[in-house]
C-alpha cells in the first residue's frame, strides 16, 4: 500500500509541477493526491484502540479518498472535454457536484472510525466515474486534429481503465459484499505507473511529453542566446580591431594600387561577418511585442502579398486559403506575419517550387488555429522533434542557420500560443499555429465558400 501511495503522489507531482497553470493537469493531480490519501488511511490500520491523533487522521484521509477522488475524476472529465466552455457555469457546476459529499459527511461517521454504507456511496460515485469516462472518450472522438486526437486517445487508454478499476474494486464490489479486492490496487498502480512513464516519454500523456520537450527547447534557447551573445561580443571586438587597422593601412596606400582594392575587399568581408552576426542574434533575441488589434486573416493575406514577387518566380506553387473563421486578435501583427512568411517559404522549398500550400483558419472553443499544409518531401520522425530547436535545419546547406522556425516558436510563445508540427515522409508537413483565447477579442464567421485561391475575397459577419 505504501508503494501505491508513493507512486500515486509521484505521478501527481510530475503532472502538477510540469504545468501548474493548466487546469486539466491540476485536476488530474487532485485525483492522484486524493487517492493517495485513501491509501494512507488504509496504512493507519483499523479499530478504535489506536492513538487519538491517528483516529482523526484516519477519518480525514479515508473520507478524502472515498469522497473526493470520484469528485476529482468527474471534474477532470468536464475540464478535459471542455463541454462547458463558460467558466462561470463550470464553477457553479463544481459547487453543485459537491452536494453528495456534504450529504455523506452528514450521514456517516468519520470519527472515531470511518464507517460507510457502500451501497449508498455507489449511488452517486458510479455515475460520477462513468460520466468522467464518457467525457474523456467523447473528447477524443470529436477531436479532428490528428496530433491532438492521438494524445487524447492515449490519455483515454491510460486513464479510463484506471478509473474503471478503482470504481469496481473500491466501491462496486464492496457494495455487493465482495470485500478486500481493493488490496490488489498497489499492483495495478505499479502497472499504471509504468504505462504512464512509457507513454509519457514516448508519445505524451496529459501534456507531459510536450512539456519536457518545451523545457529542453527553452533551455537550449537560453544557452544559445548566452553563447551567441558572447560569440557576437568577441566577434565585434576582433572585427573592430581588424577594421581599424585595415583602414589605417589603406590610408597609407595610394588608391590606384592593387593592394588598396584588396584592402577594400577585406573591409567588405568584415562588414559581411558583422551582418551575419547581427542576423543570428536577431533571431535569438527576446522578442518585444508591439501589440495592437488586427484581423487575423488580413494579416495572413498581407504576408501572402509580401510573397508575391517570390511566388511569381515560382508559378507552379498554388496557395489555397480555407478560412472557416476570422478573429480580431490583440498581438504583434508584424512578428506574426514574419512567422507566416517563414513557414510558407519553408513549405515552397520543401515542394521544390511545385505543389499546393493549403492555409486553414479554424477555431475550437477557446483557441484559434492556423494550419499550413504542404505537399513536400516531409520530415522524418528522428528530425520532427528537433525542427524548432535553434541551429537545427533539415536543409543541410551552409546558407541556412536553422533559426527561422526557432524564431516562429519564440513569436508564438511570446503570444501565449504554440506550434505543432506533424509530417510524413513523401506526404507533406503541417504546421499548426495556435493562439489562446486571451488574444482573441471577437470571432467572425465566413458566410461565403470556405476554400479560396489567393486573391479571392471573403464576406465576414460577427
Amino acid at each position: 500500500m505504501f508503494i501505491m501511495v508513493a507512486l500515486l503522489w509521484l505521478m501527481s507531482s510530475i503532472l502538477f509541477f510540469r504545468n501548474p497553470q493548466n487546469e486539466k493537469i491540476r485536476w488530474a493531480s487532485v485525483i492522484g493526491f486524493c487517492g493517495g490519501f485513501g491509501g494512507i488511511g488504509a496504512l493507519l490500520g483499523k479499530g478504535i484502540d489506536r492513538p487519538e491523533w491517528i483516529l482523526h487522521l484516519d477519518g480525514i484521509f479515508t473520507s478524502i479518498g472515498h469522497y473526493f477522488t470520484p469528485y476529482g475524476m468527474l471534474i477532470f472529465g468536464i475540464v478535459y472535454s471542455d463541454v462547458i466552455g463558460n467558466v462561470r457555469k463550470r464553477n457553479i457546476l463544481k459547487l453543485l457536484l459537491l452536494i453528495p459529499i456534504f450529504i455523506m459527511y452528514s450521514m456517516f461517521q468519520v470519527y472515531p472510525e470511518f464507517r460507510i454504507d457502500f451501497r449508498i456511496l455507489a449511488i452517486w460515485v458510479a455515475p460520477y466515474v462513468i460520466a468522467a469516462n464518457i467525457l474523456l472518450i467523447y473528447s477524443a472522438w470529436r477531436e479532428d486534429r490528428p496530433i491532438i486526437k492521438r494524445r487524447k486517445i492515449l490519455t483515454c487508454v491510460f486513464v479510463v481503465p484506471m478509473f474503471t478499476f478503482a470504481l469496481t474494486t473500491n466501491i462496486i464490489l464492496e457494495a455487493l459484499g465482495i470485500v478486500g479486492v481493493w488490496r490488489y490496487n498497489p499492483w495495478i498502480i505499479v502497472i499504471q505507473f509504468l504505462v504512464f512513464v512509457y507513454f509519457g516519454v514516448k508519445y505524451g500523456i496529459l501534456g507531459v511529453r510536450i512539456r519536457f520537450e518545451k523545457e529542453m527547447r527553452d533551455s537550449t534557447m537560453k544557452a544559445a542566446r548566452s553563447g551567441t551573445a558572447l560569440f557576437n561580443h568577441t566577434i565585434k571586438n576582433e572585427i573592430a580591431k581588424i577594421d581599424l587597422l585595415v583602414n589605417q593601412i589603406k590610408e597609407q596606400i595610394p588608391p590606384e594600387e592593387k593592394s588598396a582594392e584588396n584592402l577594400g575587399l577585406v573591409l567588405n568581408s568584415t562588414n559581411h561577418v558583422l551582418e551575419l552576426s547581427r542576423r543570428i542574434q536577431s533571431k535569438l533575441d527576446v522578442i518585444d511585442l508591439k501589440e495592437s488589434e488586427f484581423s487575423l486573416t488580413e494579416s495572413i493575406d498581407s504576408a501572402i502579398n509580401l510573397l508575391k514577387p517570390y511566388l511569381n518566380m515560382n508559378p507552379n506553387i498554388t496557395i489555397i486559403k480555407q478560412y472557416e473563421v476570422d478573429a480580431i486578435v490583440f498581438g504583434d501583427t508584424e512578428q506574426l506575419q514574419e512567422t507566416y512568411l517563414n513557414i510558407i517559404k519553408n513549405a515552397s522549398e520543401a515542394m521544390n517550387g511545385q505543389g499546393v500550400i493549403l492555409i486553414k483558419v479554424y477555431k475550437t472553443r477557446k483557441k484559434i488555429h492556423i494550419d499550413f499544409i504542404d505537399e513536400g518531401k516531409g520530415i522524418g520522425k528522428d528530425e520532427l522533434t528537433r525542427v524548432l530547436d535553434p541551429f537545427y535545419s533539415t536543409k543541410h546547406n551552409q546558407t541556412n542557420f536553422g533559426l527561422g522556425l526557432t524564431y516562429c516558436y519564440n513569436v508564438l510563445k511570446k503570444h501565449g500560443g504554440d506550434i505543432l508540427v506533424k509530417s510524413k515522409v513523401e506526404k507533406g508537413t503541417t504546421f499548426t499555429l495556435t493562439l489562446p483565447s486571451k488574444r482573441i477579442i471577437e470571432f467572425r464567421v465566413n458566410e461565403q465558400s470556405n476554400s479560396k485561391l489567393v486573391g479571392e475575397n471573403s464576406l465576414w459577419t460577427k
